[in-house]
């Protein structure tokens, strides 16, 4: 099917949204090791778990999640996960002569969680004019405060759904850039995220002389309002509106 489909277009985008043990990532992989392409594919599956609890509190394997169950999977994506490593082991060892140089085999794991009940409190209870601020939102955004495997950090999370809603794809070229001791992300030569706490009026001159003196072109600021207090986003916004070239400002809560 996908040799039907993408013959005449190599870098194309398969998605499947119902992965399940991502047989279509396989097969991807697979046709780009033999035809040279370019292709990538996206992988939607819920965590459907392979057991249930019983009356007496213990594990018991599904109906047909009996084998995943024992070999240690407890839900569908891990196995999903799994069969995308070891595919892509299996293609390298099998075409170790001729697998074109550029072949990937990897990919990004990206999960949709909603916010535990304490950061969706933090959330409504913010006051912006607060100018000593004692609890960092960006932690509550971290694997561990969201309760979820993975060493994800909140700023991680944050950047990596704030792409997501700015429309970039999942490979965007996202550059680190240094403001002293601060770490600024910018997006394709477009926009500067600003997530974590620590931005000071330091921070604000030197973004200021780099976009006045032409060494950074962005067309907007992207912030995390949580991050910022009062006085260093009136700082940031005047500083910006008296740029000869326009740079917008976007604050997010």
């Amino acid at each position: 099917m996908l040799q039907m489909f993408t013959c005449f277009n190599k870098n194309a985008t398969v998605l499947d949204f119902f992965a399940g043990s991502s047989t279509t990532a396989d097969a991807v992989m697979q046709l780009n090791s033999e035809d040279d392409g370019h292709r990538k594919f996206i992988m939607v599956q819920l965590p459907e778990k392979t057991y249930h609890i019983n009356k007496d509190g213990k594990e018991v394997p599904t109906k047909g999640g009996q084998a995943a169950y024992d070999a240690g999977f407890k839900s569908i994506d891990e196995i999903s996960r799994e069969r995308i490593r070891r595919a892509a082991k299996k293609i390298r060892e099998d075409n170790e002569l001729t697998l074109p140089e550029n072949f990937d085999g990897s990919f990004k794991h990206y999960r949709v969680v909603k916010p535990v009940k304490q950061t969706l409190e933090e959330i409504d209870d913010f006051d912006p004019n607060n100018t000593n601020l004692f609890t960092n939102m960006v932690d509550g955004f971290s694997s561990h405060a969201l309760a979820v495997d993975g060493d994800a950090t909140g700023e991680e999370t944050i950047l990596a759904t704030w792409l997501a809603k700015d429309g970039y794809s999942f490979d965007a070229d996202v550059e680190e850039i240094k403001f002293s001791n601060y770490t600024a992300y910018k997006v394709e030569d477009n926009r500067l995220y600003l997530i974590n706490e620590g931005w000071r009026a330091e921070q604000t001159k030197e973004l200021l002389n780099k976009l006045g003196t032409y060494q950074l072109e962005i067309q907007s600021v992207v912030l995390f309002g949580y991050s910022f207090n009062v006085a260093e986003l009136r700082e940031l916004e005047n500083g910006l509106k008296q740029l000869d070239s326009k740079v917008t400002l976007i604050k997010r809560y």
